[in-house]
């Protein structure tokens, strides 16, 4: 693997990584003020954000992907 696959590999890992403790948090916050009338704005946007970042992760994974796919074996 060069190095421009290993970097977009780990930016992929640290971003689905990200996404779903974005998503689990949102959930947690969510759920935890369901009772209560007034908005958690916080809660909204981590489960309006975190299929967007988890969708982020999975670009560059593929862009790793074919990255480690289309280059020239030495």
């Amino acid at each position: 693997m060069t190095p421009v696959t290993k970097r977009l590999a780990v930016v992929a890992v640290v971003l689905i990584t990200a996404g779903a403790v974005l998503l689990s948090v949102g959930a947690i916050g969510f759920r935890a003020t369901s009772d209560q009338p007034d908005a958690n704005i916080g809660a909204g946007f981590a489960l309006l954000a975190g299929p967007y970042v988890v969708g982020l992760g999975l670009v560059f994974a593929l862009s790793a992907g074919l990255t480690h796919l289309t280059t020239r074996r030495r």
